[in-house]
């Protein structure tokens, strides 16, 4: 279904905000779907909506981008923050971490600390997160939706929005988040991510505070009872999480102790047919490691499949 289509003629913006659809002929429901779910991406990636005019909040301000001279200041900080690893190793933090001042520029300006996004999430992630969405409720697969590692919640509001696109009238929509950045890892664990988590001191860690978060979704029209936010540090929360089954998670946490956390309090109540999405696979930090060593563990032999250079994902047996 292609996803980029523009509003039909005759259909209104109020009505693709109907959080729960009227019967239509399928034709129609799948061309209102794709109306409501591009008006809902549009959103999300920072950009006003017409005629309402719905927009993220603007509640940034402008900032120069982070130049290469930036991210050297940093890395030699990183240096002498980081001397007594390094030092055995003969190796700079910038060495370690598998980066040189451009890219780390570009890979930091990316996640647009300072832009009106709610996502850093491109076209191709969002296909995924849509077509596994409609996959699971067409499926009739059981189970709640989960993003664990949300920033500014654009993932979990398409989602939540999937759900009214697709007519699923059941299930919830968890949103967890420690809404206070990044942990910080251990160096004497994992250096590399210790050092990634000082270099993103510069975008704030991806911080974003809870009700700003609560405040994006209710613009949507979509903050409802069946938006349920987990906040806190994931070894808190997740474990004890009121969720009795999954059909689609997706973890977005960076690091190594948070993709482990995650997928052994969320993966054994994902129903078989379900979906687990891996964002930060492919990053240079232990989130690989972390998937690699729970599926050897337990077994799972069920292929992953690369959605980009960065994501993958899984169907549970």
């Amino acid at each position: 279904m292609e996803l980029t289509h523009p509003t039909p003629p005759g259909v209104s913006f109020d009505s693709l905000l109907d959080p729960e659809p009227r019967s239509f002929m399928p034709l129609a429901q799948d061309v209102r779907a794709a109306a409501y779910l591009a008006m809902i991406r549009r959103y999300i990636g920072g950009g006003a909506v017409e005629p309402d005019g719905l927009a993220p909040s603007d509640n940034t301000r402008e900032t120069p981008p982070i130049t290469a001279a930036d991210c050297s200041a940093r890395l030699a900080a990183a240096d002498r923050m980081f001397a007594d690893w390094l030092a055995p190793l003969q190796r700079t933090a910038a060495e370690v971490a598998g980066v040189d001042p451009a890219r780390m520029a570009d890979a930091l300006n990316h996640m647009h600390h300072e832009s009106r996004r709610l996502t850093m999430c491109d076209d191709v992630l969002l296909d995924n997160v849509v077509a596994l969405a409609r996959g699971v409720i067409d499926q009739q697969v059981p189970g709640d939706f989960i993003e664990t590692g949300v920033w500014r919640g654009g993932v979990t509001i398409l989602m939540r929005a999937a759900l009214t696109a697709f007519g699923d009238r059941g299930r919830n929509v968890w949103v967890a988040d420690s809404f206070a950045g990044l942990p910080a890892p251990d160096p004497a664990s994992d250096l590399r991510e210790a050092i990634w988590h000082h270099l993103m001191g510069a975008v704030g860690l991806l911080r974003s505070d809870l009700a700003t978060v609560r405040e994006s979704f209710a613009r949507a029209g979509l903050l409802d009872r069946r938006v349920r936010f987990l906040p806190g540090w994931f070894a808190d929360t997740l474990p004890d999480a009121p969720i009795e089954r999954l059909a689609l998670m997706r973890l977005d946490g960076d690091w190594y102790e948070s993709t482990r956390v995650a997928l052994e309090a969320l993966y054994p109540r994902l129903s078989p047919g379900g979906f687990v999405i891996v964002d930060d696979y492919g990053l240079p930090t232990g989130c690989a490691r972390a998937v690699d060593e729970y599926r050897a563990l337990h077994r799972i032999d069920a292929p992953l499949v690369r959605v980009n250079g960065q994501a993958v994902y899984w169907c549970k047996p």
